[in-house]
């Protein structure tokens, strides 16, 4: 039987239930096999999700680089404010599990439980296709049956999280930035970059992007050798993270954006690519001084999958994003 890695076992890093079945180490550099190649892009064939995406080796300056920006007004402003939301839709924090999507709702929702005291947290996976993890979220409600579920991510991009929960029937959805308005609650709707769209399952987490087995099964992930995680990125992390709720809740628009595109959409999303695909060019919306104040960590991993970058690309501004990216896909 399946069950539930607990939140104080020796290779859980975020303090969480992770529902997941963790496989056999692998190397994450050394056995390729194991990997989808970079330029292999989901085209509906949801044999894309049997194999996960593969690691990047990013060195020692680029984690510091990332450190040096976790502690950000503007993000824990979002993150306050997305906890004052939710406690107007559940003012009781012991009544919720947050339901991290995984990788990126993981430390959102760590910043939540820390806000919210006797609230939980609990990591499961999704994937556009074939959805939330139902084995997963059957085990989890079966532990929990008390409490009240919001799934968590770290932010929307075109919507397709929010889609996949509607197709179940289950949310609400809580994100810490919304642009195109497809989350039941977020702290904000701007494309701001949040920090921890870098963080990989190397360094965060312990193991792999998650993958599909079959539909009476947890989705499994590949451990990786400990020497990889960096436990201090973590911790500080969680050290910057507010503790008290906003004072009030942003005004979030009803209004589901929509428009059909090609592109990768919104700073998080485009972080997500640098890492997990093979970007083919990188727009942003703004200039070159801006880029590089606000979005220096994109322009780090474009210049190590050496993409080339455009700047003043105002089309953007018609898919209400800062940042977007071309995909290479394999023929």
């Amino acid at each position: 039987m399946q069950t539930a890695i607990p939140p104080h076992a020796a290779n859980n890093l975020w303090q969480q239930h992770l529902y997941l079945n963790l496989l056999d180490e692998v190397h994450p550099f050394d056995e390729p096999h194991r990997f989808r190649k970079l330029n292999q892009a989901y085209t509906g064939e949801n044999t894309f999700w049997a194999t996960p995406s593969p690691e990047p080796d990013l060195d020692d300056d680029f984690w510091q680089a990332v450190a040096g920006q976790l502690d950000q007004p503007q993000i824990r402003q979002a993150a306050q404010q997305l906890a004052a939301a939710i406690v107007a839709y559940e003012p009781q924090p012991e009544r919720l599990i947050f339901v991290a999507i995984l990788r990126a709702g993981v430390p959102i929702a760590k910043w939540l439980c820390q806000m919210l005291p006797g609230s939980v947290a609990a990591a499961i996976s999704l994937f556009v296709g074939i959805g939330i993890d139902r084995a997963a979220l059957a085990r989890l409600q079966a532990d929990f049956p008390e409490r009240k579920i919001i799934f968590v991510d770290g932010w929307t991009g075109r919507g397709g999280v929010a889609r996949e929960l509607a197709k179940l029937g289950v949310g609400p959805l809580a994100v810490l930035n919304d642009p195109w308005g497809w989350a039941d609650f977020s702290g904000c709707q701007e494309d701001i970059f949040c920090p921890s769209a870098c963080f990989t399952g190397l360094a965060t987490l312990g193991f792999s992007r998650t993958f599909f087995v079959d539909q009476d099964s947890f989705f499994a992930a590949y451990r990786f050798p400990t020497a990889y995680t960096r436990k201090e990125l973590v911790s500080a992390w969680c050290e910057a993270g507010p503790t008290e709720i906003a004072a009030t809740q942003p005004c979030h628009s009803k209004e589901r954006f929509q428009q059909k595109t090609e592109l990768r959409l919104h700073s998080n999303e485009v972080c997500r690519a640098l890492i997990n695909a093979a970007p083919r060019t990188l727009f942003f919306a703004d200039d070159a001084q801006y880029v590089g104040e606000h979005f220096s960590l994109l322009l780090r991993l474009a210049e190590q999958r050496k993409v080339p970058v455009q700047y003043e690309q105002h089309f953007l501004r018609d898919v209400r994003t800062r940042a977007a990216c071309s995909l290479e896909i394999a023929k």
